[in-house]
């Protein structure tokens, strides 16, 4: 069976986690001797993450995530493939995708990623009802089989009235692609910070600088921490979405921690490796998540970690892995402190049981081996 992932970007800001979890999907099944191709569309420079992935030059505007030189290779891309995945809904890609899937009688997979999340249905209506209307709606007709990445979504789903199968298999990763540094406590030379130095235990926050990830949030809550976090370190990581970085540094320096956070732009590879490996406590103060790779990462680098609720991750709790909390400040600012005031040891034992949790739950090799078979099952 030959697969077609396809999604709107690889970049890390116009990607995201959508961008990542496709890549890795792609690159297991590939590694497990199938044959796959990914797919995407790049606003200037392609990133060229892994091989058989294929960027095209979208046109502007970027929210649109159109190409015409994909349009015009779509018909041999499908015509080549046994069964598509279309990983995120409303985008360029899709359209393209899915009329030439359905004009060939080919099988779609849709991989939702958090987007009948309420928080995500709720922003931008008018432009969901369009994509709906031109051809969203025919898509979703068409699809023979939904990925969900947690029951909860599975449920946001059947909510919508699909009644096509749905399987639930959530985002994976390799172990060997985050390796131990061979000095996990040195300086680190990030995008916007030479030499990031540990002054003190660190809080690490890594993903998109945008309003759903609660950085209002957690910057409120750091502050009304006061002496609790004495001498520890709040580091920001990721890229900026939409300006949304220039009001969280207001923020910043309206609650008075301007000298107390750094920010260090967009990171990955090693940099992030390094900056993950180097962090005593992660947080995702999230209003909304479909499921975080962040988190997985994380904790396969024996970080323990604060996630509120809005997560969709009860495992944090449930294997002793971290704190959960819901999405509000009086929650996140109690369960920050408790953190905090926790000694190194029960960090440590925490950060060693999350890894065992992904270890034994969300390694890819086996996450993607329940997808194919769904796949021969259903398309």
């Amino acid at each position: 069976m030959r697969h077609l992932h396809f999604t709107q970007s690889l970049e890390p800001l116009n990607g995201g986690g959508l961008g990542s979890s496709a890549v890795a999907l792609h690159r297991q099944m590939r590694s497990s001797g199938l044959k796959s191709l990914l797919c995407a569309t790049h606003g200037g420079v392609p990133q060229c993450p892994v091989e058989d992935a294929v960027e095209f030059a979208r046109i502007k505007p970027d929210a649109l995530y159109f190409s015409p030189a994909l349009k015009r290779q779509a018909q041999k891309l499908v015509g080549d493939a046994d069964v598509l995945h279309g990983h995120g809904l409303y985008v360029g890609t899709n359209f393209i995708f899915g009329r030439e899937a359905r004009r060939q009688s080919k099988p779609l997979v849709y991989h939702t990623h958090g987007f009948f999340e309420p928080w995500i249905l709720h922003r931008s209506v008018w432009k969901k009802k369009l994509a709906h209307w031109v051809f969203e709606d025919a898509n979703f007709k068409s699809v023979r089989l939904w990925r969900a990445l947690t029951s909860k979504e599975a449920a946001q789903v059947r909510a919508q009235g699909i009644k096509t199968p749905i399987v639930v298999i959530p985002n994976g990763l390799r172990f060997e692609d985050f390796p131990r540094p061979a000095d996990p406590m040195g300086g680190i030379n990030t995008p916007w910070i030479e030499n990031l130095t540990k002054t003190g235990p660190r809080v690490l926050f890594l993903g998109r600088i945008h309003p759903k990830k609660g950085l209002d949030l957690l910057l409120q809550a750091w502050a009304s921490l006061g002496p609790d976090r004495k001498n520890w370190q709040l580091v920001i990581a990721g890229p900026d979405e939409n300006g949304h970085l220039q009001h969280v540094r207001d923020l910043s320096r309206s609650l008075g921690l301007s000298e107390r956070i750094w920010f260090t732009g967009p990171v990955t590879g090693s940099i992030k490796n390094q900056l993950l490996h180097s962090a005593d406590l992660f947080v995702l103060p999230s209003y909304s998540e479909g499921f975080s790779m962040s988190l997985l990462e994380a904790m396969a680098c024996e970080v323990p970690v604060v996630a509120t609720r809005a997560c969709n991750f009860p495992e944090v709790s449930a294997s002793g892995a971290g704190w959960e909390c819901d999405p509000e400040l009086d929650s996140l600012t109690d369960t920050l402190r408790q953190a905090l005031q926790a000694g190194e040891t029960e960090r440590k034992e925490r950060g060693q049981k999350g890894c065992r949790l992904v270890e034994t739950q969300y390694a890819w090799p086996a996450l993607a081996a329940r997808l194919v078979e769904a796949c021969e099952t259903y398309c």
